[in-house]
């Protein structure tokens, strides 16, 4: 069966399922005929993001919603286009973009894996060469960062006679791609999931996850499960090439880069300013409290926007830092910025009282959860989250996730079991990133590592899955708590 004949068959589908919520199934509970029709859509809106696109397919549910008579287009639209999650997106996609341009890749992985220390041992060497490449995960999105590095260590196998088909190669080739994965759930800076996640919970309850907040969190973490895969690589992996690596060899690389120009210096200058825009509030708000309110009303988006300004006003010999042109062809994911905007809609829809979900969710659950201590609870989305992930879309899965952790989470705010919404949804945003697996896991990333014969589909999935163990383990029991004492 051809593609096209497949997505019509998934678009018939998703009506049917939303037909048979809306006039077959009855209103119990608490649950309103509006909410019937609401969870229809969702629903729809999930299968269509699945298995046809994340592009298009937006649409037809942004039409849905409209149709809605409590929600109604003018809403639908504001609610899409109108938050300032999708500007945060747009500006900061485009704001990295120059940075991508540049040498300043190369240059930093260069600057860590040469240095006396790295020199000292092959696994110092990998310890230093995964750094780099979580360090600028931190703020390079994961797509970007995998098609600009993957050249780059491949020339880094070439100098060190690192074969295909060997262990070593395999294991870096691995680790570079779960750090590069994994780095974008880190920080919100240029990720889609985190934004998505912390966007969710600011529609629901009107409380904000700032920046630093989520890298408090999301940092340490990181860190503590890139430790466990280091572990699990030197014990039970176990690459006897490893003491193969001539690291003297290294030093022939520092000499393919030349020194930073004047416009690189200009981009990383106006990164750092936008970075400083976003975490200074939060080191403000009990000295100057006036300032820090002013500050945080400009939202998220603000740094980001004033960094392109800037970069589009500076000229380098007669052009712009920044094209307008060029980055809204090549800089923006679009099919993202919308997904992110109509999923947002979506979980504000979802979540509003007239839909009666949550009064739903409250009769159904609060019998059946009521004594289940917390972190159970927290294990539970936490296991549905990583192990969705390494399956289907990062977006698609922080959405359904989310979604119903804010209204389950939401429903039983008056048990005794006190689960924290904040810490549950960033760490859904954070577990969307463990998505090493499957090709589908990462589509701009995992083939990339397996197209270039230096490791295989299956040792992903193996030690995937074992990357995917320990960050379960560690998101639950270490990042809930510490989440916890953060938000």
């Amino acid at each position: 069966m051809s593609k096209q004949k497949k997505d019509y068959l998934f678009l018939l589908a998703s009506f049917l399922i939303i037909l048979i919520f809306g006039t077959l199934l009855p209103a119990s509970n608490g649950l309103t005929p509006q909410g019937l029709w609401t969870l229809g859509i969702f629903i729809a809106a999930l299968v269509m993001w699945t298995t046809i696109s994340i592009s298009w397919p937006s649409l037809i549910v942004l039409f849905l919603l409209g149709l809605i008579p409590s929600v109604g287009y003018q809403a639908a639209f504001t609610g899409t286009f109108g938050n300032s999650t999708v500007a945060f997106l747009i500006f900061t996609f485009a704001l990295v973009y120059p940075l991508s341009q540049t040498n300043f890749i190369r240059r930093c992985t260069i600057a860590l894996i040469t240095n006396r220390i790295a020199k000292k041992s092959p696994w110092r060497f990998v310890i230093f060469l995964f750094t780099a490449i979580t360090f600028l995960g931190l703020f390079i999105s994961p797509t970007v960062l995998m098609v600009t590095f993957m050249p780059f260590l491949i020339d880094i196998f070439k100098v060190l006679h690192i074969e295909k088909g060997s262990k070593v190669g395999s294991m870096i080739t691995m680790g570079a791609t779960f750090c590069i994965n994994l780095s974008s759930g880190m920080t919100a800076i240029a990720h889609v999931w985190p934004t998505l996640a912390i966007g969710f919970y600011k529609g629901a309850t009107g409380k904000e996850i700032s920046q630093v907040q989520y890298m408090m969190v999301g940092i340490p973490i990181g860190i503590l499960i890139i430790i466990g895969m280091l572990l699990v690589f030197r014990f039970i992996y176990c690459p006897n090439d490893i003491k193969n690596i001539n690291l003297k060899a290294v030093e022939k690389l520092k000499g393919t880069i030349k020194p930073a120009d004047r416009k690189e210096k200009i981009i990383l200058a106006t990164m750092l300013l936008t970075v400083i825009l976003w975490i200074m509030p939060s080191f403000i708000k009990g000295i100057l409290p006036t300032v820090y309110t002013t500050i945080s009303g400009w939202t998220t988006a603000f740094p980001p926007l004033l960094g392109c300004i800037i970069l589009m006003i500076v000229n380098i010999n007669g052009k712009s830092i920044l094209s307008f042109k060029e980055v809204t062809n090549k800089g923006i994911s679009w099919a993202s910025v919308l997904m992110v905007g109509v999923a947002s809609e979506l979980g504000a829809v979802l979540t509003a009282k007239t839909m009666g979900i949550e009064t739903w969710l409250t009769n159904i659950l609060s019998p059946l959860a009521k004594g289940l201590p917390e972190i159970l609870l927290a294990l539970f989305f936490i296991v549905w989250c990583v192990v969705e992930t390494n399956f289907s879309s990062n977006i698609v899965t922080t959405t359904i996730v989310s979604s119903v952790a804010i209204s389950v989470i939401s429903s039983l705010s008056t048990t005794a079991n006190g689960i924290n919404l904040a810490a549950v949804i960033m760490l859904i945003g954070f577990g969307a990133a463990v998505c090493n697996m499957t090709p589908a896991g990462q589509a701009g990333v995992n083939p990339v590592a397996i197209g270039t014969e230096y490791t295989t589909a299956k040792d992903m999935l193996i030690w995937g899955a074992a990357f995917a163990v320990i960050s379960i383990v560690v998101m639950t029991f270490i990042g809930y708590p510490f989440a916890k004492l953060v938000l």
